[in-house]
């Protein structure tokens, strides 16, 4: 009984010290980091008037494949300056949609990765079990190519820079949106420079 008291009493020696000594103080609060949208990537999305001026925006919408739209659009302020581009947007669960932009000199390019994720019907890669391709333009216009277990080659579209929305096409969906992205190419290839 004699060691159970020396063990009790050696323990509240132990814990003395702890209990005298003053409550940890919190550390200083920090301030919250503000971060921005990204600045644009592309001259479509940068294209702005000054105050008090009108900007003119006029586009034309192409088509929809699974929830995906392709619009050409001409942004000008009325007087000199216009740019035009390809909008893709995806409602996603946003209340608001996301978008990609794409400029003229990336239109070729953008083409071509539309056609070489096309052109994989098998794995390209031979030694391993899985892949996934992508292509992206500066505006996060997203295009991938992926195998799955059951269903071969599966593509998919993601658009939008801070937040993202997604869609996974068959062949035959994506096969559809690259002639609508084409359409919007050559839609904006016919316009006329009118002043």
């Amino acid at each position: 009984m004699r060691a159970h008291r020396l063990l009790f009493v050696a323990a509240l020696l132990a814990a003395a010290p702890a209990a005298a000594q003053p409550p940890a103080q919190a550390p200083p609060a920090q301030e919250p980091i503000v971060i921005g949208p990204p600045p644009p990537a592309t001259a479509l999305e940068a294209f702005t008037v000054s105050p008090g001026a009108v900007l003119i925006s006029a586009y034309e919408e192409l088509g929809e494949v699974e929830g995906v739209f392709v619009e050409a659009r001409e942004m000008r302020d009325g007087r000199t300056r216009r740019i035009r581009g390809i909008i893709v947007t995806i409602a996603g669960r946003q209340p608001t949609p996301e978008q990609a932009f794409v400029d003229p000199d990336e239109f070729v390019d953008l083409l071509k990765g539309f056609d070489e994720l096309l052109a994989i019907t098998t794995n390209p890669t031979g030694q391993f079990r899985n892949f996934d391709m992508r292509y992206s333009t500066r505006g996060e216009l997203v295009l991938t190519a992926s195998s799955t277990r059951n269903r071969g080659v599966v593509y998919g579209v993601e658009v939008g820079r801070l937040l993202h929305a997604r869609r996974t096409l068959n062949g035959g969906e994506f096969h559809q949106l690259r002639t609508l992205v084409e359409a919007a190419q050559q839609k904006l290839a016919t316009l006329r420079e009118e002043r």
